[in-house]
């Protein structure tokens, strides 16, 4: 199969401003009424954050996501559903290439995440992720778990930036006309910022006084949360969310939801994949039902929820509401 990392960087920019890709089919008046219904104050639809097109993605002789094309715009909801295999969790890591695609284009900051010669880590600083499973680290404290990506790529900058300056000052010796020196900032002000931003972020969710203690002490739901604001505090364009609550007691899921519901509130792009549709009903501002690898069915979450038009949708529907 064509490996679509080889490919050159296509740009996929949308034939109307505004436009909903996957409303192509309705006119004007519908889409309008679509939008009115839809909570998307805080959407900005001229510009995809996220395009997929012609997604594929095999291991081996399965097919498990087969020609999937869709548009993650900034401040959407997007929520991903669908019965267990048909390829959720797939299409979710394939948007920052921790699955590497066998064919199609993710653009991402103008750029094709699936083209090899793309710096892959440079963009994964900017889409937030989080797993079923909350993969802090167990010899780190809470505070060092949240700040460690943050300093480490501050003072990796910074020694590319000191690297630079080297030979600036060398060439400026000869130059006429000096060239201005990279700005960086110390070590010192990198672990300041960075734990600034962690305490901030544990404040606002009122664990600010388990900055000290070990990953062993907390509950599920606290490292789950925990894990959500380690990837906040890198600042992400988006988030992508893979079951969040899959491997909480049912009493703990409820706190994870409610800092997902807030994160949404305040215009948090996201892309989540859950099996909790009440959930999915509440915070979507657009909900994908994905099915043998396809995208069945999307669009609002009244469209989806209560006018189903695919089988396999009401089917679907019909087993888990």
């Amino acid at each position: 199969m064509e490996n679509s990392r080889m490919r050159k960087v296509v740009r996929l920019i949308p034939e109307t401003k505004g436009s909903f890709d996957f409303y192509e089919e309705k006119n004007e008046k519908e889409i309008n009424e679509i939008k009115k219904e839809t909570p998307s104050s805080n959407i900005d639809y001229s510009n995809p954050l996220i395009e997929v097109k012609g997604l594929k993605k095999s291991f081996g002789e399965l097919l498990v996501l087969n020609n999937i094309s869709t548009n993650i715009y900034p401040g959407e909801k997007v929520v991903v559903i669908g019965p267990s295999g048909s390829g959720k969790s797939t299409f979710l890591r394939c948007l920052n290439c921790m699955e590497d695609p066998s064919g199609g284009s993710i653009i991402f900051d103008g750029e094709d995440l699936a083209d090899l010669k793309v710096d892959i880590n440079k963009h994964r600083e900017k889409i937030g992720m989080v797993f079923q499973q909350f993969n802090l680290f167990n010899n780190l404290t809470v505070l060092q778990n949240i700040t460690v990506a943050p300093i480490h790529l501050g003072v990796k900058k910074l020694r590319k930036a000191q690297f630079k300056n080297f030979f600036i000052k060398i060439g400026n010796a000869f130059r006429k006309e000096k060239k201005p020196l990279i700005e960086a900032k110390s070590k010192k002000e990198i672990v300041k910022e960075a734990t600034d931003n962690a305490m901030k972020l544990l404040k606002r969710i009122g664990l600010e006084e388990k900055a000290s203690v070990y990953p062993s002490t907390l509950s599920g739901g606290q490292k789950q949360i925990i894990d959500i604001i380690r990837a906040l505090n890198m600042n992400p364009k988006v988030m992508l969310f893979d079951e969040p609550t899959s491997a909480l007691d049912p009493e703990m899921v409820g706190e994870v939801l409610d800092l997902i519901k807030d994160l949404a509130s305040e215009g948090m792009t996201m892309v989540i994949v859950t099996h909790e549709m009440g959930f999915a009903k509440e915070v979507g501002t657009r909900v994908l039902l994905m099915a043998d690898g396809i995208i069945a069915e999307e669009g609002t979450p009244s469209e989806v929820f209560d006018n189903p038009k695919n089988p396999r949708t009401i089917q679907f529907l019909k087993a888990v509401l």
